[in-house]
């Protein structure tokens, strides 16, 4: 049972959570003893996870990668307007085989996807996102995989998965299950170009920090369909937050990281969401803003919109755009305004299509006459 390799959250924490007034999430959270009381056909339910794995290689040095400190600031944080079940169950401690820990971990992940949970996860080692995503491997078929990061990880296809590789796992490794990759924040100078063309010749998307500062918005379209997501904290600029082992000058503000955590919350796909490259420096500040970040992400998952047909006029415009060399079809949430736009796969007369998100910025692109950016790349993968 993957519940076996989880060490509960220590009395101490459980009692100081319990301690909390009674609009707190520490009134509310329930551990790993409370067990027998849950409700395991529960739809929505969040579980929180730690794992203090923080090496990239086998022979690096194990550091410091506690989480009580950011479990005592998440916990004395006040609940919003939620519905949402909440949970936390304890810590994924580090073997001496980095290997082990991997296996532990995916086995972990995998089985509280399986069980309904909207997985969080706070941990050490980026490397851990290929097990992460391996996670999905019995679960979904096709895999959209979202990194806040400011590099991308396509390092040398060695044996051992480490930081700067496991993208290159991702994309290489069977089984194939990768449908669709994103990127978001990644800085240029930290980036070979040949990476950035690579990402692009496979019809992924990466998207520069200086977008991403001018409207933090632009990440609302790709969150949307993500099955499983990262944050590398690195990605944060130093002055906001020290807490990691690769600081930085640039990255984004505190303000930018909550509101994507909260974009990603909005997502009616994403299960997991692993917080990783944290090293505890026992700096207040840093338990805050990453006790923050879960607090907006859970926001999101109980603020995220129901899903509708689109069908249904009392949600959804459909808006034709006929252009000279093809006609779009765009549906508008009226609601929300996000947007989608519908891909044709008709093959041999037979009627097929798909409806992909998209932003409004493709729906301004196909009233000039252009090809919209979300649906060609779309489009590209399978012709």
């Amino acid at each position: 049972m993957y519940k076996d390799f989880l060490k509960p959250v220590t009395e101490e924490l459980q009692d100081f959570a319990k301690s909390c007034n009674s609009f707190s999430l520490g009134a509310s959270i329930k551990f790993q003893e409370d067990i027998l009381e849950i409700e395991e056909n529960a739809t929505d339910k969040i579980a929180i996870i730690g794992v203090t794995e923080s090496r990239s290689k086998q022979k690096d040095l194990i550091e410091d990668v506690e989480f009580s400190l950011i479990r005592t600031q998440l916990y004395e944080l006040q609940m919003g307007n939620w519905t949402i079940d909440l949970y936390d169950f304890g810590d994924i401690n580090y073997y001496d085989d980095k290997h082990e820990t991997e296996t532990v971990f995916r086995e972990v992940i995998n089985g509280l996807i399986k069980d309904g949970y909207i997985v969080v996860i706070l941990g050490g080692s980026p490397s851990l996102g290929y097990q992460q995503y391996r996670a999905y491997d019995e679960v979904i078929n096709k895999i959209n995989y979202l990194s806040i990061d400011y590099k991308l990880r396509l390092g040398n296809d060695e044996s051992q998965t480490t930081d700067q590789n496991y993208l290159t796992k991702i994309i290489s490794n069977e089984p194939f299950n990768l449908l669709d990759y994103t990127n978001i924040g990644f800085q240029t100078y930290f980036v070979a170009q040949e990476k950035q063309d690579l990402i692009h010749q496979l019809n992924f998307e990466a998207i520069r920090l200086g977008v991403i500062a001018e409207s933090v918005k632009e990440v609302e379209p790709f969150s949307r369909e993500t099955n499983a997501a990262l944050i590398n904290l690195s990605s944060l600029q130093g002055s906001d937050f020290s807490s990691t082992k690769n600081m930085t000058p640039n990255g984004f503000t505190s303000r930018e990281i909550c509101a994507i955590a909260r974009y990603l919350g909005f997502s009616n796909k994403l299960t997991s969401l692993y917080v990783c490259d944290y090293i505890e420096n026992y700096k207040k500040l840093d338990h805050f803003l990453v006790a923050q970040m879960i607090w907006y992400f859970i926001d999101g998952k109980n603020h995220r919109p129901e899903i509708k047909s689109f069908d249904d006029t009392q949600y959804f415009d459909k808006i034709f755009v006929p252009t000279e060399g093809y006609n779009y079809i765009f549906y508008r949430n009226v609601y929300t305004n996000q947007w989608w736009i519908e891909v044709d796969n008709t093959i041999d007369g037979e009627r097929s299509f798909e409806i992909i998100s998209c932003s409004e910025k493709d729906y301004e692109e196909a009233l000039k006459g252009e090809i919209p950016n979300r649906w060609w790349k779309y489009f590209k993968k399978f012709y």
